[in-house]
């Protein structure tokens, strides 16, 4: 019954759903290979499927990937993701490499849905955090393809729609083979909804594995540069109140900006460029001369190399009420790393850094400038800030072999 007025939903919305999809520039880039799945070129079939929504699960995927071929688990797998940017950096990453494809996820739409499954055929989907597509579940599982979902998830404002639909919700978990949530707190919100309490299983975050990609551990060995990532909208009169002061006390050193959607770069560059000499990061690329203030990082996938040269870095999203953005990322490379208070999409990894003082929560920009300015000009504190985020992600390295177990014993089951 609720495979039919799912459905039946989606239908008469559909109409609406492509004009939207049609003229929202967004949207328009993958639209047509989300809507209609390629039939022809690179096909995968009995590849590990692995569905990244956007750029920072995408990147889980591949470490996820990664452990699994290093460590006796499947050797092909097929990466899907939601948005353009992150198909393009996948694309960069990993559709060279063999064994490996790259495609756009197709929308719930059960001829989409099916179309997709029928050509590439994998043998396992895994989805990285929370996406639950009834259709994709369903048709999965009319194909005796397994769906497990790792490092789960559910904020707390999905939690509230996912109760009020709980019958409805029961219905599409039945489809779903196992959940390996980030905490207890997250497998209770699992099982609230209706998923078995057998099939829930807690490892923690694989967000702070990383294979260890160390930059410079002293701060005199990196560049002189200070790193925004990340960052929204909301929060940017903030960051140019940092930039401001810092500017003033740090001679010599450099700005990036790297908003979390690129339609942003052109008004920071337009906000900057009258106070600071300022440059695209993707010209720099090029080879045009880099001696930019200001560089505003308008490319897919280089953050976390921008992360290594810098002597500091903040993470955006979190300095207004959009639920923070990985904080890990600087840490993953030995740069120290502030962020705001609305970290609730990241709460125990913020709360574990703070803990641990592995990094520093700011409130503003004159926050920001205050705390990077203590971090430079002390080195006692940059050496500790340092050492105690290296010893977060190193502590971590064992989720994924644990969350890599429960992928095989699901497997294992299936096969036999």
């Amino acid at each position: 019954m609720w495979k039919l007025i799912y459905n039946l939903l989606i239908f008469c919305a559909l109409p609406v759903f492509v004009a939207i999809g049609l003229t929202n520039a967004k949207m328009k880039k993958n639209f047509r290979e989300r809507l209609f799945p390629a039939t022809e070129g690179a096909q995968s079939a009995g590849a590990c499927m692995i569905h990244g929504a956007s750029i920072g699960e995408a990147v889980i995927a591949q470490s996820v990937a990664d452990y699994l071929a290093a460590n006796e688990g499947p050797d092909h797998f097929l990466f899907t993701t939601n948005t353009s940017y992150a198909k393009e950096m996948l694309d960069g990453r990993q559709g060279a490499r063999t064994g490996r494809t790259v495609a756009s996820m197709p929308f719930d739409l059960r001829f989409s849905v099916a179309r997709f499954l029928d050509y590439h055929r994998p043998s396992v989907i895994l989805i990285v955090e929370t996406e639950i597509w009834p259709n994709l579940t369903w048709e999965a599982g009319k194909r005796s393809v397994p769906v497990i979902i790792l490092n789960g998830r559910i904020s707390d404002s999905t939690l509230a729609t996912y109760r009020r639909l709980s019958p409805f919700m029961r219905s599409v978990l039945l489809g779903i083979d196992a959940v390996i949530a980030q905490s207890e707190e997250h497998r209770q919100r699992f099982v609230s909804i209706g998923m078995d309490p057998e099939r829930v299983f807690v490892t923690g975050n694989i967000k702070y594995y990383r294979p260890a990609v160390e930059g410079g551990r002293e701060p005199s060995t990196r560049e002189k540069i200070i790193t925004f990532g990340s960052v929204k909208e909301k929060e940017l009169e903030e960051i140019y109140t940092a930039i401001a002061l810092l500017k003033k006390g740090l001679p010599g050193y450099r700005y990036f900006i790297a908003p979390r959607e690129l339609h942003l770069a052109g008004s920071i560059e337009k906000d900057l460029s009258n106070t600071l000499r300022t440059a695209r990061y993707s010209k720099i690329k090029e080879g045009t001369d880099d001696t930019a203030e200001l560089v505003v990082v308008d490319t897919v996938g280089d953050l976390t190399g921008i992360y290594a040269r810098s002597r500091a870095a903040f993470v955006g999203g979190s300095l207004a009420p959009y639920g923070g953005q990985n904080m890990l990322e600087p840490l993953f490379v030995g740069t120290p790393v502030l962020f705001g208070p609305f970290t609730e999409n990241f709460r125990d990894i913020a709360r574990a850094i703070l803990d641990r003082k592995a990094g520093i929560l700011v409130r503003n920009g004159t926050d920001i400038h205050l705390a990077i300015t203590n971090l430079i000009g002390d080195d006692t504190l940059y050496s500790s800030t340092q050492a105690a985020g290296f010893d977060i992600v190193a502590d971590q390295r064992h989720v994924m072999e644990e969350t890599a177990g429960i992928i095989m014993d699901v497997l294992d089951r299936k096969r036999s």
